[in-house]
């Protein structure tokens, strides 16, 4: 969740997000970064909650993640997690639940060619379903594909460790303006 929109739903809200937490309140952009914070372990790689969504500073979640993850993060995997999507681990399986009806990046059609087969894309602006994507960086490209709806965490999960993890310099003083 972006600075602005968290401190709105806290302080004037009373600890409730709403459900556009979008940049709809005819504000100006503000200027900010995402930063890269060590999380609890649970999952490898680089995670981004609301996935989806567009935040205050005007760029969409899914736009500065894939640019962290080619400039500062290209060895980490990837996970971007709709808005309005889970990814539920139990034991060595996982699945992933979202709420129907709820917007998200997952748009699905049919080719137009004589196979007819499923053609999944990534919309920017919430045309099309919740989900989860995995994300790598392949010979300087983000490579996307849609995790599947239910498997084994071994076989989504698996990653080769990073060759180096970087620390972001602003994580550090992120932590001490929130004490």
């Amino acid at each position: 969740m972006d600075p602005e929109t968290y401190k709105s739903a806290m302080v004037s809200k009373g600890n409730h997000v709403s459900e556009d937490d979008s940049n709809d309140r005819n504000e100006p952009c503000k200027e900010w970064n995402y930063i890269r914070v060590d999380g609890l372990g649970l999952l490898p790689g680089l995670v981004c909650p609301h996935f989806d969504k567009t935040q205050s500073n005007g760029v969409a979640r899914s736009v500065d993640f894939d640019s962290m993850l080619l400039k500062r993060h290209s060895g980490e995997l990837g996970i971007g997690i709709d808005h309005w999507a889970a990814l539920v681990i139990h034991g060595e399986k996982y699945r992933v639940i979202s709420l129907p009806g709820k917007p998200g990046s997952v748009m699905i059609s049919q080719s137009s060619d004589a196979g007819g087969e499923r053609v999944v894309t990534q919309s920017l602006s919430q045309e099309g379903t919740p989900g989860i994507w995995i994300k790598e960086v392949k010979d300087g490209t983000i490579c996307s594909t849609l995790c599947p709806k239910e498997g084994y965490v071994k076989d989504l999960l698996f990653v080769t460790p990073a060759d180096a993890i970087s620390k972001d310099p602003l994580a550090d003083k992120c932590r001490r303006e929130n004490i």
